[in-house]
């Protein structure tokens, strides 16, 4: 059982660089299907696919970082996640851990992350001595992909 105030966060990678959402809005980690529908249009979204009984949309979190996109890994997955009312599916490199912050609140991000568009996307980290990880903001990444969430 975790304990202190923070909420945990599941830890994923791009580029070997760590991410955190709350575990709240992470409602399942599956492995990538062999086929994801590729959208007409350039943008992160790689399609829509009927997941738990719902139609949502399908991210290349990669992409919208400005990365290219990865070979098929069997360590990608993919992040079911919620954001108010709408579901959206999260593609990832690697999925590594549930992470307990304890009390420590997490820090002001200062914007610098290795992806050409990655450094909009976060609100802040979670630093020790040896780590650093940051705090991904779902909902900045999906309005600048053009999706409505409120």
């Amino acid at each position: 059982m975790f304990q202190g105030n923070a909420e945990p966060f599941v830890v994923f990678k791009i580029e070997g660089e760590e991410y955190g959402l709350p575990i709240g809005s992470v409602l399942q980690i599956l492995t990538v299907p062999a086929e994801v529908p590729v959208s007409d249009y350039y943008s992160a979204v790689r399609g829509m696919m009927k997941i738990r009984g719902k139609i949502m949309p399908i991210f290349d979190v990669r992409f919208a970082f400005g990365f290219d996109e990865a070979p098929a890994d069997p360590k990608q997955r993919l992040l079911i996640v919620e954001l108010g009312r709408l579901h959206v599916g999260l593609i990832v490199d690697e999925v590594t851990e549930v992470l307990q912050t304890g009390a420590q609140a997490p820090q002001i991000s200062d914007g610098r992350s290795r992806g050409k568009r990655a450094g909009t996307f976060f609100t802040g980290m979670y630093k020790t001595n040896d780590r650093i990880v940051m705090l991904f903001d779902l909902q900045e990444m999906l309005e600048e992909e053009g999706l409505n969430v409120d």
